[in-house]
């Protein structure tokens, strides 16, 4: 590859040329945005849910249904947390994969992952069909 190829459209999008010629550079820059604002969303959520794991901490006394109550919120934020850091995860592997080339390609397939599933879940890295066969694997692993 030549030095052009992997140049970024602009310093405010280092999205690799392979990935505009996937997709065009308007649906590639949407995209983009898409992850970039999701990715400050959920980096903001779990400060509430710390703030109100600690305010539920804080709380002492109270009878039995008081306490499960407690114990049930704190699962529940817990549980949020994991799930919004699982999120990032995804969303800053999908930034890298713009920035390398091989995004919009199905991590199981190889094939185009569909652009109606990216324009609704962008930082997917499977197809419908990659995501059917990982789910297929994962119920066979279940079973055994």
């Amino acid at each position: 590859m030549t030095r052009k190829q992997n140049h970024p459209i602009n310093k405010s999008y280092p999205i690799h040329k392979d990935v505009i010629k996937r997709f065009s550079k308007k649906i590639t820059i949407r995209l983009y945005e898409k992850l970039i604002n999701k990715k400050a969303e959920v980096q903001n959520r779990p400060y509430a849910s710390k703030y109100a794991l600690s305010l539920l901490g804080r709380e002492k006394g109270g009878d039995q249904a008081d306490q499960v109550s407690r114990l049930q919120e704190e699962a529940r934020h817990t549980e949020q947390i994991q799930r919004d850091n699982l999120l990032l995860e995804k969303v800053l592997i999908a930034l890298k994969r713009m920035e390398s080339g091989e995004y919009g390609i199905c991590e199981q397939t190889g094939e185009r992952i569909e652009l109606n599933r990216l324009l609704t879940l962008p930082w997917t890295s499977l197809s419908v069909e990659g995501a059917e066969i990982e789910e297929s694997e994962k119920q066979f692993r279940q079973i055994r």
